[in-house]
């Protein structure tokens, strides 16, 4: 099995065998390697300890060393180059107490999360696959590195990655590791919220974002979605159908909290985005959706341009979407995505001055806004500067 690496790291790999000591990649890109995608970084793994490789090269930082990881610096690209370790005691759910020369490769390899992540490879050696990655590979199964319970034990985050890995592989979780997540679920509290949410991002922008149904199956969402008991079938058909959509994350989010409480949806989205310490960005984008799906009437091309002016053409071309899907009847059977995609919001031809300079006051201004969008968003021709004030008056008489 021969894999072609980057020149730096052969290069890497070379010097250190030169050197009388032994290198491979391991981990991830040698996972993404067996299965034909490109990896996002590589990882060396090496019998040689830190010192000596802050000797062999000219460039390192020491990103890691109590982990036993140093930074090697090659045309200005950073690559971690870890020494064999073994580790012991993880009184935090999440990072070895203590950490130890490993003897071997094998054992090395021993202390990592899944078989499809334990292995190793060198150009001229081959692959390195004592634990049966290769095969769980091709049966596309997630299996944990012997003991799923120990696993587990040492580092509780592992149990979100295995649903994360399964979401972006389209991989099955192995019945034993599967278990041993639901028998531990409750381990997850022991995370930071910050290390949840990046794992929950990365099923949500996944290819099969409806393996998410794992937290629920495994007992995992309680650490993370308490308010939500059971996930509906609905939004399982929803997450398939904006696979690929350029906010398939934040619809999907939305979309979860929409179906998922009958009342105070936004709150109760509000509490959950900020106990996951979710970016600001997101919480308004989420809020957006949120208030497009509560708010969008029957499709008609009065309500399609009054949610374009106010959410903007994705957000109601999305959420038009996804309510043909829940409610297939309620809508007409006019198809106006395209139409929303190209339309762009109706801005008012009068400001705020215009409405001052006819007497409105304060709130009388705010308020007049909102009834001359809505003639607008009716009638697209009403939206001149001086028939706008004319329908003013015809309204209301500034006191």
């Amino acid at each position: 099995m021969d894999f072609s690496l980057p020149k730096n790291i052969l290069y890497i790999i070379s010097i250190i065998n030169e050197c009388g000591y032994k290198a491979h990649i391991v981990g991830g890109c040698v996972r993404d390697l067996l299965i034909g995608r490109v990896p996002s970084d590589w990882d060396i793994t090496t019998n040689a300890s830190p010192q000596i490789i802050k000797s062999i090269f000219r460039k390192t930082f020491d990103t890691g060393l109590k982990h036993g990881t140093i930074t090697v610096v090659i045309d200005h690209l950073p690559y971690e180059v870890t020494s064999w370790r073994k580790e012991s005691g993880y009184s935090d759910h999440r990072r070895p107490d203590h950490v130890y020369i490993a003897g071997s490769l094998t054992e090395d390899l021993s202390r990592r999360d899944f078989t499809m992540n334990a292995m190793a490879y060198h150009p001229e050696e081959g692959l390195v696959d004592p634990f049966g990655g290769l095969n769980d590979i091709r049966n596309k199964v997630i299996r944990c590195v012997g003991d799923p319970y120990k696993r587990f034990s040492e580092d509780a985050l592992r149990m979100l990655r295995a649903v994360r890995f399964s979401a972006q592989l389209d991989f099955n979780m192995d019945e034993y590791t599967k278990e041993a997540i639901t028998r531990l679920s409750a381990d997850l509290s022991h995370i930071s919220k910050e290390r949840i949410q990046t794992e929950l991002n990365k099923i949500l922008e996944s290819p099969s974002p409806d393996k998410i149904s794992l937290l629920w199956e495994t007992g995992l969402y309680e650490a993370i979605f308490p308010f939500i008991e059971s996930l509906s079938s609905m939004w399982l058909t929803l997450a398939n159908h904006f696979v690929g959509s350029i906010n398939q994350r934040l619809i999907l989010t939305a979309l979860l909290f929409y179906i998922s409480f009958e009342t105070h949806k936004q709150e109760r989205a509000r509490k959950l985005l900020n106990d996951l310490k979710y970016d600001n960005e997101t919480k308004r984008s989420v809020s957006a959706y949120l208030k497009c799906l509560e708010s969008f009437g029957p499709a008609s091309p009065r309500n399609i341009r009054k949610a374009v002016g106010e959410f903007g053409a994705m957000v109601t071309a999305d959420v038009f979407e996804a309510l043909s899907i829940i409610n297939p009847h309620k809508n007409t059977n006019v198809d106006f995505s395209e139409m929303i995609r190209e339309m762009p919001p109706i801005k008012l031809s009068l400001s705020g001055s215009d409405l001052k300079d006819a007497g409105y006051k304060g709130k009388e201004i705010k308020d007049m806004f909102s009834i001359l969008s809505l003639c607008v968003f009716e009638k697209p021709e009403l939206n001149d500067r001086q028939t706008l004030l004319e329908i003013a008056k015809t309204i209301t008489r500034p006191k």
